[in-house]
């Protein structure tokens, strides 16, 4: 099983993509989790990024797209998902980030679960540092380490 974060946009921040990706370095097993980013559209249409996301989808995959309109986890209760959609999941889980304006209809389609990190509305770089760290707590959680104190 391997978990791919896909994003619209790299991002801007230098230390977002560092903090992010120090996150993503962590996680046990090793390369069980990467990023992956297609282009923003420089006009802002969500549904060119949303035909850009659709091509890196595959057909087996489990799509979990990132919404404040979403399901709310603690961290306990995200680790256990993450280890109930490790176990069923046929494909790739695909943590699915869009951008400034949102995502097409085409994707929300495609989506087979949708996840809330906050009800408030965050810019995507930062919504991608805290799915990387929730995703390293989550492994931590799972392993038994001490990262994660309930």
């Amino acid at each position: 099983m391997k978990i791919i974060i896909l994003a619209v946009g790299k991002p801007k921040d230098k230390n977002i993509a560092l903090l992010s990706g120090m996150y993503i370095e962590r996680i046990v097993p090793k390369g069980i989790c990467s990023v992956e980013f297609v282009d923003a559209a420089k006009d802002g249409d969500i549904e060119k990024e949303g035909a850009y996301l659709l091509k890196k989808l595959r057909e087996r995959d489990s799509i979990i797209l990132l919404d404040e309109r979403g399901m709310m986890y603690d961290s306990l209760t995200f680790s256990g998902f993450i280890s109930e959609k490790l176990l069923v999941a046929e494909g790739r889980l695909v943590f699915v980030i869009g951008g400034a304006f949102g995502l097409s209809n085409d994707v929300k389609r495609r989506a087979d679960a949708v996840l809330s990190l906050s009800k408030m509305t965050m810019p995507h770089e930062l919504c991608l540092l805290f799915l990387s760290e929730q995703l390293y707590r989550a492994f931590s959680i799972i392993a038994g380490s001490d990262y994660h104190h309930s």
